[in-house]
């Protein structure tokens, strides 16, 4: 899983204009065994790295992505997360980015327990955002509940916690779902935004061992989100995965814009139609967000995954860009499938040199049989 630090066909990061995009930045297999505090200092060196090689610092992080493993429960899932997070804190500025962090079933090799990837915006017309009415971490961090970039808004990963980290309204999907549309709401307004200027939504689920019940769990979740957007719907990736506080059942994380923009749907019948009709593509201020694409009836794996990307690539067609106007991908798929078959369609699927990619395995999608799926970002009109 993952991508090597270095890869002339997929590289570990990729500036456009002022936008940096870092891809899933992986521990070395020697690094630290299975100690997670030594990873976790591994990946944010290379982190760090990757953003100087770019002309950037930790500064100009504004958003990040941890995907973690732990196997426990209960509050020995918070103790690892805080054990986790006092190493990153010694590498994130303070503000910070605004974060989402997921506990995974893989990433890279076999004894890594974490991975990050991010995305750094190195202009100066920045504002953070911290509503009065949000949730906050069971420890102080720096990190920052959302980011406006010019005209683009990053929220971080929201969750129905309270002000000391715990979760409300703990196994009750619907109360959780409006708490945190409620929090999310809030970074939209201070950003002077609203729900029609979303462009992507990320929403993960608790995914337990009943997949059933977990797959209706997710689709509750998905159903009241669709509430808040009585017309247009943004695009939207929804995953399988564990959460942190003990009672979680699900995270959020977006992205928005002041330019309202429109979706972007494509004829190509073999793209994935999006559940509960949020838009396959989004296309706001030149980017395009392309929802999650799979192609769970193609059988075996490969199969899947080339279905998704041929939806992926019907979606930029549609929008009036290429392939090659993909610099960021991120690709889901569930414990067991082979990453080297991912690894060998990407090759002959992406533009060399073009794209970022985090490959990532998580517990579930809300489809029996799916595989995989692939989401991504894509610029029509790049500035180099």
């Amino acid at each position: 899983m993952g991508v090597p630090a270095s890869n002339e066909h997929i590289p570990s990061l990729r500036r456009v204009g002022e936008t940096v995009y870092v891809g899933l930045q992986l521990p070395l297999s020697s690094a630290g065994g299975t100690d997670i505090a030594e990873q976790t200092d591994q990946v944010f060196r290379s982190l760090v790295a990757r953003l100087e090689e770019a002309g950037g610092t930790m500064a100009d992080l504004t958003k990040l992505h941890t995907y973690y493993l732990f196997a426990g429960d209960g509050a020995d899932v918070t103790a690892y997360w805080e054990r986790m997070t006092a190493v990153r804190l010694r590498h994130l500025a303070n503000p910070g980015p605004a974060a989402t962090a997921l506990r995974v079933h893989g990433v890279g090799h076999g004894q890594a327990l974490i991975a990050v990837d991010g995305i750094a915006e190195l202009c100066r017309d920045k504002q953070r955002i911290m509503p009065e009415h949000a949730w906050d971490w069971s420890i102080p961090t720096p990190f920052s509940q959302g980011w406006r970039v010019g005209e683009k808004i990053y929220v971080g990963g929201q969750i129905s916690a309270d002000r000391q980290g715990r979760t409300i309204a703990p196994g009750s999907a619907v109360a959780q779902t409006k708490n945190t549309l409620e929090y999310i709401e809030h970074v939209l307004h201070d950003a002077q935004v609203n729900w029609a200027n979303v462009c992507a939504l990320k929403i993960a689920y608790k995914h337990g061992g009943d997949a059933e019940a977990s797959r209706q769990l997710g689709a509750s979740i998905v159903a009241e989100v669709a509430r808040r957007f009585p017309a247009q719907r943004p695009v939207i990736t929804v995953i399988g995965v564990d959460l942190l506080y003990e009672g979680l059942l699900l995270e959020i994380d977006a992205v928005a814009s002041r330019d309202v923009g429109l979706p972007v749907r494509p004829e190509y019948a073999a793209s994935h139609v999006a559940p509960l009709a949020f838009s396959p593509g989004w296309l706001s201020g030149g980017e395009l967000y392309i929802g999650a694409q799979s192609k769970s009836d193609a059988g075996q794996l490969e199969a899947q995954l080339e279905g998704a990307l041929a939806g992926l690539a019907a979606v930029i067609r549609a929008s009036g860009a290429s392939v090659g106007d993909l610099v960021k991908l991120n690709v889901f798929l569930l414990p067991g499938e082979s990453t080297e078959t991912v690894h060998r369609v990407l090759e002959r699927f992406l533009s060399p040199g073009r794209t970022v990619v985090s490959i990532v395995q998580v517990a579930g999608f809300l489809v029996d049989g799916q595989k995989v799926q692939v989401d991504g970002v894509a610029l029509p009109e790049q500035r180099s």
